[in-house]
């Protein structure tokens, strides 16, 4: 024992282990990445060699490594937080998103994955955690690297580096579409934080940015008529889990039975991200214009324009993002998610407010629900009467607990259902011309397959990610005034649709409002109705194609399935 404890002490005094150990830990998410990503080979050589030679150099710059380490902090941080989306998605750069994720996220939402990623979190102790308390505790010990070890890391360095650079070099002159940037960690990383700077800067500045924004939007409806229509957008809701899409689950008990309901069985989400998502669902702008959001304003403003009451309640808490900007332009906004705790309530909790807002009678109301829906730690979501699907508490991020994550995703689903048919059921009860509209922002990963992905905001999306489910309601009394915009939208059930396009624009055709924002071809209630082409928006904000989306062969056998015109499938 003697000897182990010594050996021990050895180990540790001898600095050049932390430098070695710190070299190799920095390099490990570029050689991942390297083997994850579609690069071409000359790139990813110049990606490993530049970077593991510039950690070399860096780390010879000093004869305290202890020091060196906690200067080179930030890179260790870029370094963990990669491993960590590793070990969730596979493959994938720190994205965009990712970071805007990060602080648009309420701390329980981090601390409830965190504390289910135990594996993630064991690679990034040993890599990082563990360099930086060595570290620390050689910082005033008299413990030096030899002038002969930094000489062999220099010289080790500039062949790294040199060779690294000759790589780069030969990219750009002969591979096309090369970029360094963008496949050189943490390069790339360090790229993307600086996007989200800046787009985190318009956020910031959106009331200033939109603040002359008119929908110039006009009702041609009766004004003596009461109108009363809900919007509901989910969260983290994929169809592949629904009942209404086929599953074998009976998870949509009471909306399978749901007399005026329509529901789209081929609808995918423009993005797999929240932020992204929800303000395209609850505006005008397609994905095209995504970079239009901060000098716009939401649905409410148009239904205020036009003379309605409006009203956004949410089952979350205020984060800075869009989705609360659009929420305060209404006349009453409402969230039952705890600020001070950081935590979210069932969505349960907001029927008593809904139905209270629709006690006030108004001839016209508008009211937006954002419910907390499906999101991670899934058992949270619901009350234990509800728990239909057991066993449903193990759900520590691992492929081994799959049957308890979908059990307690499941009964997600189970309550949503719930939630749906309460909010109708109330709509239904005012005994007006009503009208509830209801899509997800986006699906989510379970480890469904060989690639064992989990969670949803990956840099590549996956089918799972991006297939949801999207209804639409329509009381007797609209049916009977709109026969054919209710004709339209029974027509339009099996037709492809993303909610981004088609809620605004079906709520707008639906409610008799006019607007020049108005493109009847989005409209499910509309003749003019055209499917829309497949696309996805990237983390730079760029409306791809659904075959330029790096799609892998899983997915494209589960859009076969799905989709019933073949040709939108990525090929």
């Amino acid at each position: 024992m003697k000897l182990k404890l010594n050996y021990i002490k050895s180990f540790f005094a001898n600095q050049r282990w932390l430098a070695l150990w710190t070299i190799i830990g920095l390099t490990v998410p570029s050689v991942w990445l390297s083997l994850t990503e579609a690069w071409t080979l000359p790139g990813k050589f110049a990606g490993v060699l530049t970077i593991a030679g510039v950690y070399t150099l860096l780390m010879s710059l000093s004869r305290r490594p202890g020091r060196m380490v906690w200067y080179m902090f930030p890179l260790l941080f870029f370094a963990a937080f990669q491993m960590v989306l590793m070990y969730l998605y596979g493959d994938g750069v720190i994205a965009v998103d990712m970071y805007l994720n990060v602080l648009t996220t309420s701390v329980s939402e981090v601390s409830e994955l965190l504390l289910n990623l135990i594996p993630a979190l064991l690679s990034v102790v040993v890599l990082y955690l563990v360099p930086l308390i060595w570290g620390a505790t050689e910082w005033r010990r008299p413990h030096e690297l030899s002038e002969r070890f930094l000489r062999g890391l220099r010289r080790a360095g500039w062949w790294l580096t040199g060779a690294g650079a000759a790589c780069m070099a030969a990219c750009m002159a002969f591979v096309p579409r090369y970029n360094a940037v963008n496949e050189t960690f943490p390069l790339n990383a360090i790229y993307n934080l600086w996007l989200a700077v800046e787009r985190t800067g318009r956020m910031e500045h959106y009331h200033e940015s939109s603040a002359g924004f008119s929908y110039h939007a006009r009702s041609t409806a009766d004004p003596a008529e009461r109108e009363l229509y809900i919007i509901v957008v989910g969260e983290t809701g994929r169809a592949a889990d629904w009942q209404l899409s086929g599953y074998r689950r009976p998870t949509n008990p009471l909306l399978s039975h749901r007399e005026g309901l329509t529901y789209f069985d081929q609808t995918f989400s423009e993005s797999n991200t929240t932020h992204k998502s929800v303000p395209m669902i609850l505006s005008y702008a397609e994905s095209g214009s995504l970079d239009s959001i901060p000098r716009i304003r939401s649905v409410i403003t148009a239904f205020r324009e036009a003379g309605y009451a409006t009203a956004f309640l949410s089952a979350q808490t205020p984060n800075r993002s869009y989705t609360q900007f659009f929420g305060e332009e209404a006349d009453t906004t409402i969230y039952i998610g705890s600020a001070s705790r950081g935590t979210a309530a069932h969505d349960g909790s907001l029927l008593p407010n809904i139905e209270n807002i629709i006690a006030r009678g108004a001839t016209k109301q508008l009211i937006v629900v954002h419910t907390y829906g499906s999101h991670y730690k899934y058992n949270e979501r619901y009350p234990r009467k509800f728990a239909r699907f057991t066993p449903d508490q193990n759900l520590s991020a691992k492929a081994d607990n799959r049957r308890d994550l979908v059990n307690a995703y499941d009964n997600t689903i189970l309550y949503t259902d719930y939630i749906l048919s309460r909010i109708i059921d109330m709509a239904d009860g005012a005994d007006c011309r009503s009208a509830v509209l209801y899509s997800t922002d986006h699906g989510e990963d379970i480890f469904d397959d060989s690639r064992g992905r989990f969670l949803h905001a990956s840099p590549t999306p996956t089918a799972y990610q991006l297939h949801i489910p999207m209804l639409v309601w329509l009381s007797p009394r609209l049916r009977a005034e709109s026969p054919d915009k209710a004709a339209q939208l029974d027509r339009h059930a099996h037709s492809f649709a993303t909610p981004q396009k088609s809620i605004f624009m079906t709520l707008v055709d639906v409610a008799q409002i006019t607007t020049p924002y108005y493109n009847s071809r989005w409209a499910l209630t509309s003749g003019d109705y055209r499917e829309p082409r497949p696309t996805y928006v990237n983390d730079h904000n760029r409306q791809l194609p659904w075959s330029e989306v790096a799609f892998k062969p899983q997915d494209k056998v589960y859009f076969r399935m799905v989709l019933h015109d073949k040709s939108l499938s990525p090929e």
